[in-house]
C-alpha cells in the first residue's frame, strides 16, 4: 500500500488490525476420512495367535506388534510397521490355515469335488483378504502420519496468529491512550486475542491426539520426522485402466460372489436325471442363474467404485496444483511486503500479517498434498492394484 492510499483515520487503521487478528480463527485439525468400499479381512482369531505371542489386549485396540522406540521415524519407517498390525497378522494366519486345509483336502482320497473346490476357494479368498488388510493398513498409517504433520503446522500457525493478536492488543491500547482509538476498538482486539488463544489450545490438543493415534497404529512412541513428500512420488503415472478392470475379479467382495457362482455351477453339473428329479435340477439351474446375475451386478458396482477412486485421484491432483500455485503467489506477495517494509512504506505488523498469510497457504498446500497421497492409497487399497512407491515393498 503506497502512502497516498493509507487510511487517514486512526480508527480505520485499528479496525484493519482487528481484521488481521482474525487470522487467529483457525479451522480445527482435519481428520481424513476414507471410503471403506472393499471387504475387510474376516475377524477369525486363530489359535496360533496366542502361540505367536500376541496379547489379547492388542486385538482389542488394533495395536501393533513392534516394540515402541524413541528413534525418529519418517513416513516410510512407519509404513514398514504395517506387517505387525493385528489385522495384517490375522489375515496372514487365516491364509496359512487355508493353505494347510487345502493340502489336507488334496491328500484325502475320499475328498469330493465340492470339497476340493471349497478348499481352493478358501485359499484364493484368504490371499485377497491378506492383500486388502495390508494395503488398508498402509492407508491408515499414512493418514495418521499426515494428521501429525498437519497438526504440527496448525500449532505453528496458531502460535503466530496468537502472537499477532497480542501485538494488535498492545497497539490498540497504545492508540487508545493517545486518543486515536476507542474503548470498543480495544475490546475487539482483546476478543480476537482470546479467540486466538482458544484456537492455539485446540490445535495443541489436536496434535496430542494425532500423536497418540499414530503411536497406537504403529507402536512408535518417539519423535516423528515430518519431511515433505517427494513430488516425484506423488506425480507418478497410474497403471492403465485395463489393470484396474482386471483386478476387479480379485477383490474379496467379488471373489465371494464368483465362488458362489462356481459352486452353483458344480451343483448343476453334479445332478443327472437318472438320480435327480426334474424339480431338483430346475432349482439348481435357477440358483445358478441368480448367482450369475448377482455377480454381474457386483461387477458393475465395483467398476463404478473403481472409477470413482480414479476420479478422486484426478481431483486431488488438481487441488494439489491449485494449492501449490496459491503458495507460490503468497510467497511472492510476502517478498513484496518485505521490500516495502525495508523501504519504510509499511509497519512491521503489516509484514507479520503477510507472513501469517503465507503460513496459512503453506498449511493448505500440505493438506492438499496429503489429500493426494491418501487418494492414491485409497485407490490402491480399494482396487488391490499396487501403485509404485506406495505399496510398501
Amino acid at each position: 500500500m503506497t502512502p497516498s492510499h493509507r487510511p487517514t483515520a486512526p480508527a480505520a487503521g485499528l479496525r484493519r488490525l482487528a481484521r488481521a487478528s482474525a487470522h487467529a480463527r483457525l479451522a480445527r485439525p482435519l481428520v481424513h476420512a476414507r471410503p471403506r468400499g472393499y471387504a475387510r479381512p474376516r475377524a477369525w482369531i486363530a489359535a496360533g495367535i496366542v502361540a505367536a505371542g500376541i496379547l489379547a489386549t492388542a486385538f482389542a485396540q488394533d495395536a501393533t506388534v513392534p516394540t515402541p522406540t524413541a528413534d525418529p521415524a519418517g513416513l516410510d519407517d512407519l509404513l514398514a510397521t504395517v506387517d505387525g498390525r493385528v489385522g495384517v497378522v490375522t489375515a496372514e494366519l487365516d491364509l496359512a490355515e487355508a493353505e494347510r486345509a487345502l493340502v489336507r483336502t488334496e491328500a484325502d482320497p475320499l475328498a469330493l469335488r465340492l470339497d476340493l473346490t471349497r478348499a481352493r476357494q478358501a485359499v484364493a479368498l484368504a490371499e485377497a483378504e491378506a492383500r486388502a488388510a495390508r494395503l488398508d493398513a498402509l492407508a491408515e498409517v499414512a493418514g495418521a502420519w499426515a494428521r501429525v504433520r498437519e497438526t504440527e503446522l496448525q500449532v505453528e500457525l496458531a502460535t503466530a496468529a496468537r502472537d499477532l493478536s497480542d501485538r494488535a492488543v498492545d497497539i490498540a491500547r497504545l492508540r487508545a491512550e493517545r486518543g486515536s482509538a476507542t474503548r470498543l476498538d480495544v475490546e475487539e482486539a482483546v476478543t480476537s486475542l482470546e479467540d486466538a488463544e482458544k484456537n492455539l489450545a485446540a490445535a495443541r490438543d489436536g496434535l496430542a491426539l494425532a500423536r497418540a493415534d499414530l503411536a497406537g497404529l504403529t507402536g512408535h512412541q518417539g519423535p516423528v520426522a515430518l519431511q515433505p513428500l517427494a513430488r516425484e512420488r506423488l506425480e507418478r503415472p497410474l497403471p492403465e485402466d485395463a489393470a484396474f478392470e482386471a483386478a476387479l475379479e480379485g477383490l474379496p467382495t467379488l471373489l465371494q460372489i464368483t465362488h458362489g457362482v462356481e459352486l452353483a455351477r458344480i451343483g448343476v453339473d453334479l445332478l443327472d436325471p437318472s438320480f435327480a428329479s426334474r424339480a431338483q435340477i430346475e432349482q439348481a439351474e435357477t440358483q445358478l442363474a441368480q448367482a450369475e446375475a448377482g455377480a454381474a451386478e457386483a461387477r458393475r458396482g465395483l467398476a463404478l467404485r473403481t472409477r470413482a477412486l480414479l476420479n478422486a485421484v484426478v481431483t486431488a491432483r488438481e487441488t494439489d496444483r491449485i494449492a501449490r500455485d496459491a503458495l507460490t503467489q503468497a510467497l511472492e506477495r510476502e517478498a513484496i511486503e518485505v521490500r516495502r517494509f525495508e523501504a519504510g512504506l509499511i509497519a512491521e505488523i503489516a509484514l507479520e500479517q503477510a507472513r501469517l498469510t503465507t503460513r496459512q497457504a503453506e498449511l493448505q498446500a500440505v493438506q492438499a498434498e496429503h489429500g493426494l497421497m491418501l487418494a492414491l492409497l485409497d485407490l490402491q487399497a480399494g482396487t488391490l492394484v499396487p501403485l509404485e512407491g506406495w505399496d510398501g515393498r
